[in-house]
């Protein structure tokens, strides 16, 4: 019998059968959204080519502001974020409960998509700060990263769309999803 091109024997593939099983690829949909106050377990799978160890670390966000403009202090003129863009900045709390280094570098950037499917790739914007809005002024990333038993604070500044609400989809370095936070339309 014919598979679609898969050798099984007695209807199990080879693959299946030598116990190679693919991870399914997560939807859209299965990315756990993680809201303010709220924490969740992030895993990253080790890579034995690299000899990257896998990491694990309780993510908490602390903290989540928009805003078009940044307090920058009493001397400073604030940030002012880009015509059609608004400032999204995330406080995160980051207990690295793994055996190895946990690095940060991961919640620094972001996917976002709008509700309309717009999408683009964000970076942590550099030179401003959160703390204006009554979040910690360290920037994660320029905070170490926690090795076993520690935890970070630090904040996150993107900077997204204004026009419609969304959703900053934060993935490892192999673009596997590990949560979703929302963002809101700001005009």
């Amino acid at each position: 019998m014919d598979r679609g091109g898969d050798a099984s024997v007695d209807g199990i593939t080879a693959d299946r059968a030598a116990g190679v099983v693919a991870a399914p690829t997560p939807t859209q949909d299965d990315v756990p959204v993680l809201e303010e106050d709220e924490s969740l377990t992030v895993h990253i799978p080790g890579n034995d080519t690299l000899g990257e160890p896998a990491t694990e670390a309780r993510v908490t966000l602390t903290g989540l502001a928009q805003a078009d403009r940044l307090p920058q202090g009493e001397y400073l003129d604030p940030q002012v974020a880009d015509p059609g863009t608004t400032f999204v900045c995330l406080e995160f709390k980051v207990e690295n409960t793994g055996t190895a280094e946990f690095d940060t570098a991961p919640l620094t950037q972001a996917r976002w998509t709008g509700k309309d499917g717009e999408t683009k790739k964000v970076d942590q914007e550099i030179g401003g700060d959160c703390e204006g809005l009554g979040l910690v002024k360290e920037n994660l990333l320029n905070e170490a990263d926690p090795r076993a038993g520690e935890y970070v604070r630090g904040t996150t500044l993107l900077m997204v769309p204004d026009g419609q609400p969304g959703a900053l989809e934060f993935a490892d370095s192999l673009e596997r999803a590990l949560f979703k936070v929302g963002t809101t339309a700001n005009r």
